[in-house]
């Protein structure tokens, strides 16, 4: 069986720009990975325009990510068969950047493979990542919209979005045939998720949205229009009837659903959780590790926030600790947010506070994004009362970084504002995704791909690097903030193995997390994300302690030499690279100076 997919997926791959034949192999480690970049990509079309790459690999902007069984078991074959190409690379030969590359290659495809065995373990339908929530945000966010060919592939994904969505019911059905079933809560929000596109099928957002967007175009006037009621017809005739459908699976879901968080109560879950804890961190650690790691890590940042606290003449041994912390908050005033020109100014602020940013941290980079970032709020209808988070730029360099800051509460909580800025955008996020999607000397593979532990690693550490570069001096209330969501990230470490590999129930975790200080309804959401995203969380704090040591490695190897600047270089200019290759890459710029 394997030969014969194997089989299929080559010939499908043959057909793909730019791909060789065995007998054909390219003559140049920079081709050989040119190519497996391209064809894995190719395989994610909703990637690609993302990317914005659409036109590099000779694709239009008019399918989506395929999720059947079918397609993602000839995607692990065709990684398969691209880590066989690689281990025939002579490595002797390679320069440092291309051992770099060559390792984040096999990492990424070899991942792919692992995952794949546990294809059904994931949960098919969940209120964090699933694509009856990401459609709508990816047509009116990252699907292009310039031109009639654009508009034309609007209404192409519109259509295909209802057999996307009748994947996802069947991957629903055949996970639960598995033994693999969602919690009850975690059905119940993504109940609600689907049943709000239901409802509102007349004068729906995404083609209200459309409509927007068509009129900022220069489209003739008749083509808007055959544009729109194609739009309509799409919506009518497929996009809706398959979320009714989905809707109708996850509520027969939802009578069969599992009462025990967490993934080791699931056949082979153990394993499963020790796999997908290792595809976020992407370097291995154990559970027990990770949950060691994390405990520790709540004590070291526990202590200084005790510190802080007293500091400011808060009484932490008569409130406890989580009584502090709630006293701390009382300091800070939220921002009212009562009218749109209170709004605009609070963008505007944060528009200052990021370009200020920028300015701060100049001596600590020895190059920063061409692009440039820009405020905004997110689109109607994906906009809670508070919140932020950050979209890269296009490779293409069509459109800036956009950090999406949540005003649809009335107020704006404040106490946690000046590092979300550093961690969504200046030095966080927009930094690393931005300078990544830019670099025309990166191979294709390392432009486009992402590592959790790195990605959030490097963000947490750029939220620790502003109270080294002295910005909390003259701000301790924001020092506070900054501790308290380190608190967090480690708080998660310890909560998410505790769910998965310790058996904690759902109660036992809301309970952990109180206990540091998170308002209950604030825990709560926090564990239902953990539940339902099994090993994504320790990324954070994993990714930031390895960035630390490699630091620390770094200037006790090179003493006087050691450069700040240089050293994050090191670190970023490759792209996002697996926890496990980035000390390859750092150790390269140390030797550099022997």
């Amino acid at each position: 069986m394997r030969y014969r997919l194997a089989t299929i997926v080559l010939a499908l791959s043959v057909a793909l720009p730019g791909v060789t034949t065995a007998a054909e192999e390219p003559a140049s480690f920079e081709a050989l990975i040119d190519e497996v970049g391209r064809v894995m990509l190719a395989r994610h079309p909703e990637e690609v325009t993302d990317l914005g790459l659409g036109d590099a690999l000779g694709l239009d902007d008019r399918s989506l990510n395929d999720l059947s069984p079918e397609y993602r078991a000839g995607t692990a074959a065709l990684a398969q068969d691209q880590l066989d190409r690689l281990a025939t690379v002579e490595r002797t030969t390679l320069t440092t950047d291309e051992r770099v590359t060559l390792a984040t290659a096999e990492w990424y495809l070899r991942d792919i493979v692992t995952m794949h065995e546990f294809a059904d373990h994931d949960y098919a339908v969940n209120f964090i990542t699933g694509a009856h929530a990401n459609f709508p945000e990816f047509m009116a966010d990252i699907h292009p919209l310039a031109d009639l060919d654009d508009a034309e592939g609007f209404v192409a994904r519109l259509q295909a979005g209802g057999e996307q969505l009748r994947q996802v019911s069947d991957n629903l059905r055949r996970s639960e045939a598995a033994g693999v079933l969602p919690t009850e809560r975690g059905l119940a929000i993504a109940d609600w998720q689907i049943a709000n596109q239901v409802r509102q099928a007349s004068g729906h957002p995404i083609l209200a949205d459309l409509a927007d967007r068509l009129a900022a175009t220069k489209l003739d006037e008749a083509d808007a229009e055959a544009i729109l009621d194609r739009a309509e017809v799409a919506l009518a005739d497929e996009l809706l009837p398959a979320y009714t459908e989905l809707q109708r699976a996850v509520g027969a879901s939802a009578t069969r659903s599992d009462r025990e968080p967490g993934v080791l109560h699931h056949p082979d879950g153990a394993a499963y959780y020790e796999t997908v804890l290792a595809h976020h961190l992407s370097m291995p650690l154990t559970p027990t590790e990770v949950h060691e790691t994390g405990l520790a890590e709540v004590e070291r940042v526990r202590d200084e926030l005790e510190v802080a606290m007293a500091e400011l003449g808060i009484d932490v041994e008569r409130l406890g600790f989580a009584g502090a912390i709630e006293a701390v908050g009382s300091l800070v005033p939220a921002v009212p947010l009562t009218s749109s020109a209170d709004r605009e100014a609070l963008l505007a602020d944060t528009e200052a506070f990021v370009a200020e940013a920028s300015e701060a941290f100049a001596d600590m980079f020895t190059t920063s994004p061409a692009s440039p970032i820009e405020v905004q709020r997110p689109r109607p209808g994906r906009e809670g009362a508070g919140g932020a988070y950050y979209r890269p730029p296009p490779a293409s360099g069509e459109r800036p970084g956009i950090y999406y800051l949540a005003l649809g509460g009335n107020t704006f909580p404040m106490d946690t504002y000046a590092t979300t800025n550093y961690h969504e955008a200046v030095p966080g996020h927009h930094f690393q995704l931005a300078l990544q999607r830019e670099s025309e000397e990166l191979p294709l593979l390392q432009r486009a791909t992402g590592f959790t532990g790195y990605a959030e690693g490097w963000a947490l550490y750029a939220e620790r690097l502003a109270a080294e570069a002295g910005l909390y001096e003259d701000d301790s209330l924001g020092d506070i903030g900054r501790l308290r969501m380190e608190l967090l990230r480690a708080a998660r470490a310890v909560a998410d193995t505790g769910i998965h590999a310790f058996d904690w129930s759902r109660d036992e975790a809301i309970a952990y997390l109180v206990g540091l200080g998170l308002p209950e309804g604030w825990a709560a959401s926090e564990v239902d994300r953990y539940i339902v995203w099994p090993g994504q969380a320790p990324a954070y704090l994993i990714g930031m302690l390895e960035i630390l040591r490699l630091r620390d490695e770094a200037q006790a190897a090179l003493g006087d030499d050691f450069d700040l600047a240089g050293f994050h270089d090191a670190v970023l200019r490759h792209g996002s690279v697996p926890l496990a290759v980035l000390p390859m890459a750092v150790e390269a710029w140390v030797e550099s100076f022997r």
